[in-house]
């Protein structure tokens, strides 16, 4: 287990040369100016006010750090407030576990409590640093943080993936990050499929197939993403395997009646029956699913049924508030023959790489699924 931690962080640090690039990286308030060189942060960073109304006596800043940026162990007289706003960061206090950190993340720092907080090493983050009891509150800088107790943090704030092989890992990856627009964190995610033996080919079918579970403009952006990934690649020296291309399909008949009959297969339930739902309200979309996306993507044989299956939940746990989709998906997932185990370690890693707020309504699926 604690070879696989390792192992885990080892990717991390060796894509992290991908992840310098602010280009990709989206946050809602305004980078600031970038401070001076200081012996309390490991890296750069940048600094933004957000409350410039001086009578509020509460001092905000956005702050933003360079991948494996951290600030040394330090603590305020009068605490502090922490909201995390873009990218994936770390908080830890002296003596506990690291906390891994996701926008939308709260944490509060009680007077006096010793701590430190920044990047994760394959990431950019960002935080308001909110400023209470300003009057007579004064940061009090320590000793750096140790190189192996950084380490020790982000190993063991990440789940270890055991019941998914590394090439099943690769696609949840990609279409977690996918579904979810992260074009910060794809392009580590994509190398991480080509280096568990995945070709080009296949690779493109997850991205094409992204587009009917969360539209074409992430799928494009997805698309062009790989596209500089791959030229990067070629300009190191890299050669990737590009693949087969699918195969021409035989079955001539009906699109509909394929496309009803491959989601039989992948379900186990007879769709012969009167439409109900969205079916009988729109049977123009029940037409389009059966027709285009059960014929047209699913008859394609670059990848498996089992495969596309653990993508289209990865998909809809980057896009989120689509559980009625991810009950029939993660169920279709189940008849197919990934186990419990399986599905959890996908939520797993969707934790990892988007936080609890995309895993937890998958996981309650998940246990309603396998309960009954």
């Amino acid at each position: 287990m604690k070879k696989m931690i390792i192992a885990a962080f080892a990717v991390l640090i060796t894509t992290m040369a991908m992840a310098q690039n602010i280009e990709n990286f989206r946050q809602p308030y305004p980078l600031g100016q970038k401070l001076p060189s200081t012996p309390n942060f490991t890296g750069d960073v940048w600094l933004a006010p957000v409350s410039t109304n001086d009578s509020l006596n509460l001092p905000a800043s956005n702050v933003t750090f360079v991948p494996s940026c951290i600030n040394s162990w330090h603590y305020h007289t009068g605490g502090q407030v922490l909201v995390a706003s873009a990218g994936i960061g770390y908080y830890q206090e002296k003596g506990k576990p690291a906390r891994r950190l996701f926008p939308g993340d709260i944490v509060e720092i009680a007077p006096n409590v010793v701590h430190w907080h920044g990047a994760a090493p394959d990431s950019w983050f960002a935080h308001i640093a909110v400023r209470p009891n300003s009057g007579d509150n004064r940061s009090v800088w320590l000793e750096p943080v140790g190189e192996d107790d950084y380490r020790e943090a982000v190993s063991q704030s990440i789940k270890p993936i055991v019941s998914l092989d590394e090439r099943q890992q690769a696609i949840v990856a990609i279409g977690s990050y996918t579904g979810h627009g992260d074009l910060e964190h794809l392009p580590q995610a994509l190398v991480q499929g080509l280096e568990a033996g995945m070709t080009v080919n296949e690779i493109k079918e997850i991205l094409v197939q992204a587009y009917a579970y969360c539209g074409f403009p992430r799928s494009l952006r997805a698309i062009q993403t790989f596209m500089k990934v791959l030229d990067e690649r070629k300009m190191q020296g890299i050669t990737d395997n590009v693949g087969r291309e699918a195969s021409p399909v035989k079955n001539a008949g009906d699109k509909y009646d394929r496309g009803t009959i491959i989601l039989e297969t992948l379900s186990g339930v007879n769709s012969a029956h009167p439409k109900t739902g969205y079916g009988a309200f729109a049977p123009t979309i029940d037409r389009f699913l059966k027709e285009h996306l059960f014929a047209d993507i699913f008859e394609r044989d670059l990848l498996s049924y089992q495969e596309r299956e653990l993508a289209t939940v990865s998909f809809l746990a980057g896009v989120g508030n689509v559980e009625p989709m991810a009950y029939g998906h993660m169920g279709i997932c189940i008849h197919l023959g990934v186990t419990k185990e399986q599905l959890s370690a996908l939520l797993d890693i969707v934790e990892n790489n988007l936080g609890n707020k995309s895993a937890k309504p998958l996981r309650t699926v998940l246990e309603n699924l396998t309960t009954k």
